[in-house]
């Protein structure tokens, strides 16, 4: 299970191609937009029948959440030889939390989240805080994620909140959505916002590096910034469900197993645009050139860190809240 974009490009060129190029395995990748799971992979998970693809790739908050409903086949039971002590040789922020030493899935790589924006608008200058959000100039111009997602560190930083307020009080998050609601022109994923941008139909929007450099190498006039409050981050999962025939999935498991390998790393997050958690893997040349961006996984400075485990347990509340807002 892939995402589209420069997301499904990456994991082709890095991992999937390579690894059939390794074992004359053929990799066909089931297209997922958005962070939750495809209904056919959960209802099949559910009843206990043999789900739709071999390998998920996703964001770890859903990973974690099929991981407590036992749908996962741990990565450290009946894999290949090898397995554990590529899983070992990982920055700890691999591993994921709650669950000892055991590893329903693995964490790869940390995503940060930036400010894009249309270039000509800000000349030779950047927007220097999330602030800008608010000028008039960009009313219905601003894009968010659906629900908001991601944006909810930021929203109770602007709002004069702590982040150790979250979840007990969120009155300055949602204070903040309040007064952003009518800036805000589109609540989505990043496929097809390109061509809303190419239109100026978009001016500001709130994305994943990736999806920041992907509308850059797709022509588009977009640069993108890390504004002084903070950027959030992120952290993605593959994991291998359970019900598969017994030789999917020990070639599902080598699939992850070749993905968490130094060069695998270093190829993939090279294309992402994402912090490689594989210790000897040498950094994303978009982090060297930006200071502003975390330079390690230890490096927290700037960072506006949520636990995907707190992410996980109030999601749903924040999704209805949000809602109420933007209705």
């Amino acid at each position: 299970m892939s995402w589209a974009g420069g997301w499904g490009e990456a994991l082709l060129e890095a991992v999937s191609n390579p690894f059939t190029a390794l074992t004359g395995i053929p990799v066909h990748h089931e297209i997922n937009i958005g962070l939750k799971l495809p209904a056919k992979l959960t209802n099949a998970l559910e009843a206990g029948e043999r789900p739709p693809v071999d390998v998920v790739w996703c964001n770890a908050v859903p990973a974690l959440d099929a991981a407590q409903r036992d749908w996962t086949d741990p990565l450290d039971e009946n894999s290949p030889e090898g397995m554990i002590s590529a899983l070992e040789a990982l920055h700890p922020r691999s591993r994921p939390e709650g669950f000892g030493t055991r590893w329903p899935f693995v964490q790869p790589y940390v995503v940060h989240y930036v400010l894009a924006y249309r270039t000509k608008l800000f000349g030779k200058d950047k927007p220097e805080s999330w602030q800008v959000l608010f000028e008039p100039r960009f009313k219905e111009k601003v894009a968010l994620y659906p629900g908001g997602s991601g944006f909810y560190p930021i929203a109770q930083k602007l709002g004069g909140g702590s982040l150790d307020d979250i979840p007990d009080n969120m009155e300055p998050c949602w204070k903040i959505f309040s007064q952003l609601k009518n800036q805000v022109g589109q609540l989505d994923y990043s496929i097809g916002m390109g061509e809303q941008i190419r239109r100026e139909k978009l001016d500001l929007c709130f994305r994943a590096l990736t999806n920041a450099i992907t509308f850059k190498n797709e022509g588009l006039d977009i640069s993108w910034t890390a504004p002084r409050e903070g950027i959030p981050d992120t952290i993605d999962a593959l994991w291998v469900p359970k019900n598969l025939p017994e030789n999917s999935a020990y070639w599902a498991k080598h699939f992850i197993q070749f993905a968490l390998s130094r060069n695998t790393q270093e190829a993939w997050c090279e294309r992402l645009g994402t912090l490689p958690l594989h210790p000897q893997a040498a950094l994303p040349t978009v982090y060297r050139g930006h200071p502003e961006l975390p330079q390690s996984p230890d490096d927290g400075k700037g960072v506006l860190h949520l636990p995907e485990s707190l992410k996980l347990r109030c999601q749903k509340d924040w999704e209805i809240r949000f809602q109420k807002i933007f209705l």
